[in-house]
């Protein structure tokens, strides 16, 4: 991975898949390591690792603590100026049909509100707009995650509006905008950021490929379409304003020019 001049922004990211051997994010401590390094590197000053939970597994769970607790010790170890956060990265379906007490053990560390939904790439979650409104009203910040893999999202993006009008927030990551999705997606990435809808944005690092590392690289795409008072407010404000379990702040979008495109990883 290309290395870059630490940022100013002291950036936190919000969705992360760097605990070793937790999911298929990183497949061996050495890796989760380099990972890291790099995001503290490129100005990155806190991660919350999100292990994806498909299902209710406890055991899965108690794993993912225990490695987040070696992994602390090794940044230690090693110097890297990184605050390692846990969160979870918990599946529509999980989120629809878990009783509350058992959600709440799974928001962002520290927050005890901030839950991270993982919207899915085909199909669309029953009940997702009613789950929203019984969480929003339970105390819950649900966030869902990149909701322009989403093909229902893709074909109509106004299917977003119930959810956000229930109480949902919306962050975009990084990885739309790899190879490895479809094109459709990082269009779709486009919209939602011209509607001024995203309200964070994050890497969804996974250790392959190496440009989920950070959100530096599509902050470098992103050009002129957001002004520097929405990068912060996308990378650091409101990322800050979700760990201490606050709502977003609005976040202001420029048009960029016709010719202006954004590059496919």
């Amino acid at each position: 991975m290309a290395k870059s001049k630490k940022s100013a922004l002291n950036m936190i990211d919000t969705h992360a898949h760097m605990l070793p051997g937790v999911d298929h994010g990183s497949p061996d401590l050495e890796t989760t390591m380099r990972m890291l390094r790099e995001a503290a590197a490129q100005g990155v000053e806190t991660v919350v690792c999100t292990p994806h939970l498909y299902e209710l597994d406890a055991r899965l769970v108690e794993r993912a603590h225990e490695v987040h607790e070696e992994v602390k010790i090794e940044l230690q170890k090693a110097a890297i100026p990184i605050r390692l956060l846990l969160g979870f990265e918990v599946d529509a379906a999980v989120a629809v049909t878990a009783d509350d007490d058992t959600l709440r053990g799974l928001t962002i560390e520290g927050s005890e509100r901030s839950l991270l939904v993982e919207m899915p790439y085909n199909g669309w979650p029953l009940y997702l707009e009613q789950t929203v409104f019984r969480l929003s009203a339970a105390g819950f910040l649900p966030i869902l995650a990149h909701p322009e893999r989403n093909e229902r999202v893709q074909h109509s993006p106004d299917v977003l509006t119930a959810c956000l009008n229930a109480g949902a927030i919306v962050q975009g990551t990084a990885g739309s905008l790899s190879s490895m999705f479809r094109r459709q997606s990082l269009k779709t990435f486009h919209e939602l950021l011209g509607r001024g809808w995203f309200s964070l944005l994050a890497s969804d690092a996974h250790s392959q490929p190496e440009y989920t590392w950070t959100v530096v690289p599509l902050l470098a795409d992103l050009g002129k379409r957001v002004s520097p008072e929405g990068r912060e407010l996308l990378t650091r404000v409101n990322p800050a304003r979700v760990l201490a379990g606050q709502r977003p702040l609005p976040v202001p979008v420029e048009r960029p020019s016709r010719s202006r495109r954004f590059k496919l990883r």
